[in-house]
C-alpha cells in the first residue's frame, strides 16, 4: 500500500512540474544519445576488424601495412614462395587511390582463379569477378557502394578510368570498403607492370608469423594490418568516452539537484508521511519514480536522436567509412549506463530524505 501510494505522489508530482522534467530529461537525452553512439562506435569498430577467421598468412614488405597500402613486391616472391613447398600462393594489390578524403578508397586486386578460396563474401547484389570477366570490371563492398551511391551496371572511376560495376558484395568488416577487379587491371591502373602487395599464403608451418626472409620481406598473419589500424582509431572512441562519462556525471549532478529541490519543497508532507508510517524505503520510491520518468524521457529523445542523426553519425576518411553498429547487446549496455546514471542522481536525494528531522520539519510553514 505504502509504495502503490508514492508511486502515484511521485508521478502526480511530475505532472506538477512537467516543464522542469522536460527540461532535465533534455539533459538526459543528450547523455543517453552520446552513451549510445559510444557502444555503437565501439561495437563497429571491433566488428569491423574482427578476426578474419582463417589461417592464413600474407607475406609483404617488412615495417609495412601491406593489406591496405605501402607495401610492393615483384611476381618472382610468389615463384620462391612456391619453391619452398607452399601449397598455394594467391597475389593480390592492396592500396588507396583517390585525390581527395572525398573520392578516397580501397583497390584491391585479385587473382581471378584463386580470390573466393581466400575471402569469404555474400553478394547482395549482380554478380561476382569470375574467369572471363570482362576487362574493367569491378565488385565492391556494400559500404563503398552506399558511399558512392552505385550499383550493379553502374561506373565507378578509379585513378581516371571507368570500371563497370558487375556486383555488390558484404563481409561485415573493414573490407566492405573495397573496390575488387582483377589483378591485371589494377597493376594496370597503378601503373605496376607485374608487381603486387602482398601474397596470401597458408599457415601449413613452413612459414610463421614475424619471420623475415631475404629482400626486406616479412611474414604477417592475417588480418594483422586491420588490428594495426583498429589500434590507431581506438583512442579517438577513447576520447569520446570522456566526453560521454563527463555528460554522463553532469546529467546524475543535474538529476540529483532537481530531485533534491522537489524533495525541499515538499519536506513538511514527507515528513508528515514519515510520521504517520511510510518506512524510508518507501520515500525512496518517491524520488526513483521521478527519476525514472525523467531518465525514460531521456532514453526515448535520445534514441530519436540517434536515429535521426542516421548517416550523420558515419565517419568516412582515408577510404573507409566506420558507423555505430546497434544490437541487442549494444543497447543494454547503453541503457544499463543510462541506469548507473539514473541511479547516481537519486542517491544523494534519497540520503537526505532517508536522515530528515522529523520534529524540525513538522513545524516548517
Amino acid at each position: 500500500m505504502g509504495l502503490a501510494a508514492m508511486l502515484r505522489i511521485g508521478l502526480d508530482e511530475m505532472r506538477r512540474h512537467w516543464k522542469l522534467a522536460l527540461a532535465t530529461s533534455m539533459l538526459m537525452a543528450i547523455s543517453a544519445l552520446a552513451t549510445f553512439v559510444l557502444v555503437g562506435y565501439r561495437a563497429g569498430l571491433a566488428h569491423a576488424f574482427a578476426d578474419l577467421g582463417r589461417p592464413n598468412l600474407v607475406v609483404q614488405e617488412e615495417n609495412s601495412m601491406g593489406e591496405f597500402m605501402g607495401s610492393r613486391l615483384p611476381m618472382e616472391v610468389g615463384q620462391r614462395l612456391l619453391a619452398i613447398g607452399l601449397s598455394q600462393v594467391v597475389p593480390e594489390v592492396h592500396t588507396l587511390v583517390g585525390t581527395s578524403s572525398e573520392n578516397a578508397m580501397l583497390l584491391r586486386g585479385v587473382d581471378l582463379r584463386q580470390y573466393r578460396e581466400t575471402e569469404s563474401f555474400a553478394m547482395i547484389a549482380g554478380d561476382p569477378l569470375a574467369v572471363g570477366s570482362l576487362s574493367r570490371s569491378a565488385m565492391i563492398g556494400s559500404l563503398l557502394a552506399e558511399r558512392f551511391q552505385v550499383g550493379p551496371s553502374q561506373l565507378l572511376r578509379i585513378r581516371g578510368r571507368d570500371f563497370t560495376v558487375v556486383g555488390v558484395f558484404e563481409t561485415g568488416t573493414y573490407i566492405d570498403n573495397e573496390v575488387w577487379t582483377s589483378l591485371e587491371d589494377a597493376q594496370d591502373v597503378l601503373g605496376w607492370g607485374s608487381d603486387v602487395s602482398v601474397f596470401v599464403v597458408p599457415d601449413e608451418g613452413r612459414l610463421r608469423e614475424g619471420d623475415a626472409l631475404p629482400g626486406g620481406i616479412a611474414v604477417a598473419r592475417r588480418g594483422e594490418s586491420g588490428r594495426q589500424l583498429s589500434a590507431h582509431l581506438s583512442p579517438l572512441v577513447d576520447l569520446f568516452a570522456v566526453i560521454a562519462r563527463a555528460l554522463g556525471v553532469a546529467s546524475a549532478l543535474a538529476l540529483g539537484n532537481v530531485l533534491w529541490r522537489l524533495a525541499w519543497i515538499r519536506r513538511r508532507e514527507l515528513a508528515i508521511l514519515r510520521s504517520v508510517g511510510f518506512q524510508d524505503w518507501a520515500l525512496v520510491w518517491y524520488l526513483l519514480v521521478q527519476a525514472a520518468v525523467i531518465t525514460a524521457l531521456g532514453v526515448a529523445f535520445g534514441a530519436l536522436g540517434t536515429l535521426a542523426l542516421g548517416p550523420a553519425l558515419h565517419l568516412a576518411g582515408a577510404g573507409l567509412t566506420m558507423k555505430p553498429e546497434f544490437d541487442v547487446r549494444t543497447i543494454a549496455i547503453g541503457l544499463t549506463a543510462v541506469g548507473a546514471v539514473m541511479l547516481g542522481g537519486t542517491i544523494l536525494p534519497a540520503l537526505w530524505v532517508g536522515q530528515m528531522n522529523l520534529a524540525r520539519l513538522l513545524r516548517v510553514e
